[in-house]
């Protein structure tokens, strides 16, 4: 009689777990491309672990390429001060402050929990708290970071660091309205103001292109003598 045992069944493989990157999501949501799976080991896939490691390498840059954009620009590059002027420094932009110093926060962060989740005795010297070195020390333990449970977390807000300062060197300047010659002894420079006015005039007031910023007082000299030259004119 043949043998009627059952052979056992041969366990098909596990699914991979989906990538945890928004990237990923947020493409399958929109139909553009479907939700890759996570790599072996890892929560996130491929490509997205690959776009985390350059994100953290461009990060250096962008971070130097947006300081650019603390003060207003003058001539394409930063208002310089006047040694010697009455001059106030020029005021300095509170969202490049902000954004810079929250790329700061978010390295710092991802770094104390790959310092967290390391060997005791193995564990890596910490890096100092520059955007430079917190970077470069993520970049090199970028595969724990994809392995970690927070992956999708990190792969996010690293990406989010990163379109914030490229954010900051494309947005568009507020055109300058050019007022006159500087009342300043010795100063010949052209005085503007922030042609969109509100906030940006508020905080810049008149300022020439050598750094001076003109008094209540001065700027009703300026305007006397631009009306004085146009009714001559």
């Amino acid at each position: 009689m043949a043998d009627r045992t059952p052979s056992p069944r041969t366990p098909s493989p596990a699914t991979p777990a989906p990538c945890a990157s928004t990237r990923c999501r947020r493409a399958a949501r929109t139909g553009r491309l479907a939700r890759r799976p996570a790599s072996p080991d890892a929560r996130l896939c491929t490509a997205c672990k690959r776009a985390l490691g350059a994100d953290l390498a461009a990060l250096p840059g962008l971070h130097r390429e947006s300081e650019q954009d603390l003060a207003p620009v003058s001539g394409g590059g930063l208002v310089p001060r006047v040694t010697g002027s009455r001059s106030c420094p020029p005021p300095v932009s509170d969202r490049a402050l902000e954004v810079r110093h929250d790329v700061v926060v978010r390295l710092a962060s991802w770094t104390r929990l790959v310092l967290d989740e390391a060997d005791g005795a193995r564990a890596p010297a910490p890096p100092r708290r520059t955007v430079a070195e917190l970077a470069a020390f993520l970049g090199r333990h970028v595969g724990l970071l994809a392995a970690h449970p927070a992956a999708g977390a990190a792969a996010d807000e690293i990406a989010g660091a990163a379109a914030a300062l490229r954010a900051l060197t494309t947005e568009p300047k507020a055109g300058l309205v050019p007022l006159g010659r500087c009342v300043e002894p010795g100063c010949d420079a052209e005085v503007s103001l922030p042609g969109r006015g509100g906030d940006d005039l508020v905080l810049r007031g008149p300022m020439c292109e050598a750094g001076h910023v003109l008094t209540p007082r001065q700027w009703l000299v300026l305007r006397e003598r631009t009306t004085t030259m146009e009714e001559s004119a």
